[in-house]
């Protein structure tokens, strides 16, 4: 039910104030008719970032739970295999009827990339300025489709930039609040939810060539501000997504987006 004629929020009484706190603060409100106090589910919309790995779509699915979702895939062929743009298409057609999302965005992320490896300098910072960009890319769609929060598969320690002190660096200056509904879990317990959930894909993508041999585990997040400003990568990251194609159906031409790729880079 949503708010209409003759409701009002409630504005004071105990069983409003007890009701109050066994909602999920944002996503339920309370409104008072007479006397009577009636519930009123107001799902939120956050940005979940989705690759074509095991850990993002299963965050996705859990967190669809209480929000609406609207994944986005950020596409780093040829740092990966072309074929991780099709892992990650079948990963979100398992995903969809569980999130239950309308859409999804595929994004060219090459040239953001291929910008930091060539004019970074600190190559140990690589995959923390990449992942802060990826996360200015979700604040952006969240600006431009009214989300209020960021969703990612994070699980902490699982890669170099999931350490605390990295995930505090990437995290830093975004709008938006970041949710990580795997932070605390293994791989082991990831892998085992994704079966349970019906998403479990025996070949998922691979990793990224652009990973530095030895990346930075504790970053200085002063440091990752100024490398992306330096980089200019906002504007890039913009055209991007100027140029990223909406999914609907999943019958859209993918293989095109790939032909195409080149010039979006």
């Amino acid at each position: 039910m949503k708010p209409g004629a003759g409701f009002e929020p409630a504005k004071s009484g105990s069983a409003t104030r007890r009701l109050s706190r066994l909602g999920h603060p944002g996503t339920i409100s309370f409104y008072r008719n007479a006397d009577k106090t009636s519930v009123v589910d107001v799902r939120e919309r956050v940005v979940c970032l989705v690759s074509g790995g095991i850990d993002s779509p299963v965050a996705c699915a859990l967190i669809a739970r209480k929000f609406d979702v609207l994944p986005l895939h950020l596409c780093t062929h040829p740092h990966t295999k072309a074929e991780m743009l099709t892992l990650t298409i079948d990963a979100l057609k398992k995903l969809k009827p569980i999130a239950k999302f309308k859409k999804a965005f595929i994004c060219p992320w090459t040239k953001v990339l291929d910008t930091i490896l060539r004019e970074i300098g600190r190559r140990e910072y690589t995959c923390l300025v990449c992942r802060r960009g990826m996360l200015k890319a979700a604040e952006l769609v969240c600006e431009r489709e009214g989300a209020t929060g960021i969703v990612t598969g994070e699980s902490l320690g699982q890669k170099a930039t999931q350490t605390l002190s990295n995930l505090a660096a990437t995290s830093s200056g975004i709008k938006f609040p970041i949710l990580r509904p795997l932070l605390g879990l293994d791989k082991l317990d990831i892998e085992k939810m994704s079966k349970k959930m019906g998403i479990w894909q025996q070949r998922h993508a691979g990793g990224c060539s652009a990973v530095p041999r030895h990346p930075r585990t504790r970053a200085d997040a002063s440091l990752v501000d100024e490398l992306s400003k330096r980089l200019h990568l906002d504007g890039i990251i913009q055209e991007n997504l100027d140029r990223a194609i909406e999914v609907h159906t999943f019958e859209e031409d993918y293989q095109d987006f790939l032909a195409k790729y080149k010039n979006l880079r």
